[in-house]
């Protein structure tokens, strides 16, 4: 029984190290892609811009879940601009 609640202690304890991991990388890839946003439409720059500036508020306040879901979204909507699929139709 201690045994299990000490496993179940640790799951707890890393999910936020996850979250923190994840929003860590995908602000690098953003700014790795900041090149590829000069040659972007207006609409979906701003809308990958914001999402970057969003994240990396988030990751200042200490709220890693939101700092990854922005930045996640902001990768998607690049990764939708390359594959040619638009991304600035919101």
């Amino acid at each position: 029984m201690k045994r299990t609640a000490l496993l179940f202690t640790c799951a707890l304890m890393t999910a936020p190290a996850f979250a923190n991991d994840l929003c860590t990388v995908n602000l690098q890839k953003l700014d790795d892609a900041a090149a590829t946003m000069a040659t972007m439409t207006d609409p979906l720059k701003s809308q990958v811009a914001d999402l970057q500036a969003k994240a990396k508020m988030d990751q200042a306040a200490g709220k890693t879940e939101d700092c990854a879901s922005n930045a996640q979204q902001a990768l998607m909507l690049l990764e939708k601009a390359e594959s040619g699929n638009g991304g600035a139709s919101n």
